[in-house]
Parts: C-alpha cells; sequence; structure tokens
C-alpha cells in the first residue's frame, strides 16, 4: 500500500516526458516542407539534410562542427595557405544594397551547411552561381553579381565550406569546393522557381578551379566563366609556396576528407567536360599568381565552344576592377548566348 502513491508519481512523470517529446518532433517535422526545403520565420529557406541524397549515392556524412586537425605542429605548420580565414565579416542580407538577396543554406555530401544569398529576379530564367577565391568569401563577388542580376538573371553566391558563414574545417584550394558546387547545383534544382532554369558559373581564381573540376561531374552546368583559373591549384606560389608544403598540403588533405588534393587540376578536365559547357577564360597580362601562359594552355585544351579575354595591366583577379564596363559587356554577352538569353525581363 505504500508504493501505491509513488507509483502514481512515477506514471505521471513518464506520461508528461512523452507528450513534451512527442510534440518537440511533431514541431521538427512541421517545419520541413514537401520538396525538402526549411522555411525559417526570417524569410530565409535552408535544404533539410537527407543523407541518401547525394548525387554519388553515398552517405558521406560527417559531423559538420568536427574542429580537430591531426595533432602534428609541423604538418599544420607547412599547410598555413589551406587555413586563410574566413574573410571579412559578412552582413545581413537586409543590409546588402547592391542586389535584393534572401539568406539561403544547404548541406554539401559532407554534412557541412553552406552558407549564401539567393537573389531571385523572374522565376525559371537562368541562374548564374558565383564562386569566390581564397583569401576571401562571398562578398568578393557581390559586384559581379550585381551586374547579372541588373541584366536579368538569378544569381546564388556562397561561401565555400570552411569561409564566411559556412561549415567546415579548412580550404582544400578546390576539391571539396567543387562538392559545394554541385551541391549547390542540387539545391537550385530544388528551388521552385529555379529548378528548369539552364546554369552557369563565373568561378574566381580557387573558385574557378572548383567550378572546372564541379563540371566535369554533371551535366547540369552550360556555360562557365573562369577567372585567373589555375592550372594547377597546388603550384600556385601564393597558396603553395613549395614543394614540401605541396607534400604537407596533401597528406593533411587526406587525413582530414579523404582526398587528393594533387588532383585540383583544371588542365585534367577542360577538355573532357560531360555536358560540353561553354567556356570563358579571363586573365590579366600583368598577372603572376595566374600567369598568362596558363590560361592560354588551359584554352588550347578546352573543348568547344570556348573564348579568352585577356586585359591588359590587370593583375590576378582584377580583370572587373581593370576594365569594368568590358568585363560586364563580355560576361553578359556570353551568358546570353550559352544560356539562350535575351536580357532583361521586360527590356
Amino acid at each position: 500500500m505504500h508504493l501505491l502513491p509513488f507509483i502514481r508519481k512515477l506514471v505521471s512523470v513518464l506520461g508528461l516526458v512523452f507528450i513534451i517529446t512527442s510534440g518537440w518532433l511533431c514541431y521538427i517535422t512541421s517545419t520541413v516542407t514537401g520538396n525538402g526545403m526549411i522555411n525559417h520565420s526570417d524569410g530565409s529557406l535552408s535544404h533539410s539534410l537527407s543523407i541518401a541524397g547525394n548525387r554519388d549515392g553515398s552517405s558521406s556524412l560527417v559531423n559538420p562542427d568536427q574542429s580537430g586537425l591531426p595533432d602534428d605542429s609541423d604538418l599544420q605548420q607547412l599547410t598555413q595557405g589551406l587555413h586563410p580565414g574566413r574573410g571579412d565579416p559578412i552582413p545581413d542580407a537586409k543590409d546588402v544594397h547592391e542586389l535584393p538577396v534572401v539568406d539561403v543554406s544547404f548541406h554539401n555530401k559532407r554534412g557541412n551547411l553552406l552558407s549564401g544569398w539567393l537573389a531571385i529576379r523572374s522565376p525559371l530564367v537562368p541562374v548564374i552561381i558565383l564562386t569566390h577565391g581564397t583569401p576571401g568569401n562571398r562578398l568578393s563577388m557581390v559586384q559581379r553579381a550585381a551586374f547579372l542580376y541588373n541584366h536579368g538573371y538569378n544569381v546564388l553566391l556562397f561561401d565555400f565550406q570552411s569561409y564566411g558563414r559556412s561549415q567546415g574545417i579548412m580550404s582544400t584550394l578546390g576539391m571539396v569546393e567543387s562538392e559545394d558546387i554541385l551541391a549547390a547545383v542540387d539545391y537550385l534544382h530544388a528551388f521552385p522557381d529555379t529548378a528548369h532554369s539552364k546554369i552557369g558559373v563565373l568561378g574566381l581564381s580557387m573558385g574557378a578551379t572548383a567550378a572546372a573540376l564541379a563540371a566535369s561531374k554533371t551535366n547540369d552546368i552550360s556555360a562557365l566563366v573562369l577567372e585567373s583559373c589555375p592550372v594547377d591549384a597546388t603550384r600556385v606560389p601564393g597558396d603553395v609556396p613549395d614543394d614540401a608544403a605541396r607534400d604537407a598540403d596533401k597528406q593533411l588533405v587526406e587525413k582530414v576528407y579523404g582526398v587528393d588534393i594533387t588532383k585540383a587540376r583544371p588542365i585534367d578536365v577542360v577538355g573532357n567536360l560531360p555536358g560540353h559547357p561553354a567556356i570563358f577564360f579571363i586573365n590579366g597580362d600583368a598577372d603572376t599568381t595566374t600567369p598568362l601562359a596558363g590560361m592560354q594552355g588551359l584554352y588550347q585544351m578546352a573543348g568547344n565552344p570556348k573564348q579568352y579575354w585577356v586585359v591588359p595591366t590587370a593583375d590576378h583577379a582584377q580583370s572587373f576592377d581593370v576594365d569594368t564596363a568590358g568585363y560586364i559587356a563580355k560576361v553578359d554577352a556570353f551568358f546570353d548566348t550559352y544560356l539562350s538569353y535575351s536580357g532583361r525581363p521586360g527590356a
């Protein structure tokens, strides 16, 4: 008889726990829409994570918040080029004045949550993905995104893994970043306003490496602008100063990501892209980081259709700043031609 009150209290507590847990699960389930998008109270849009949703069918989900690197101080000292920092602070979308963007987020195949901005000019028109270099983040692509948006394109610019507001441990000079671009393509295919849009990519420096590598793994990219693109990302002196650093980079990236960073070589892929995208190479003739001879080699190896533009006096990744009007006119015309687009809606 003395146990009866205790049993009643225990049953009441267990019932309360069940009710709270059921309510929490119902709330989580109700926030995910049928197409995998999550609608947030602040108006931003993100894609729900599906382990089975990897492009290659694998389930390579890892802890996106892992922060530990191999405990080898010599290795980390040699690989400083893989740790450039996250770039300038990312402002809130409402504080971006160059074009009207909304916050978006989506996961790459490794489970890292990638952060970016999307600007929709008109549903179903082509969309341009803009990919930044290193060091940097999406902010370095805002001016380019603005002129493309003003011309009538939808634009997506985002931070590669480990840059800006995106999760991740370190740069891989384009290797894992190419997976980020494929995740962006998947995100756009799942988003109603761009589900059937043609896709172009404008990549700058490391972003150009990643764009070329991504285009070697998909048919979904129709046009590529590769600006200041390396022949071999592991031979760019500012990022990889010598062979010792290159060997250390290879060792560290294989430990952390399981990929071979020495395969970040656009020269090996531009001649055999499965979707046969048009490629527009842009390079300054004063570029000592990715010299003009490298661009000429890439152009010779690339499949058709292709074109190039050499910008007088422009240093690395400075073609837009040196000849802004020429850059805008040529890039707009290139995307118009190969994305079969006639320009600004209503113009």
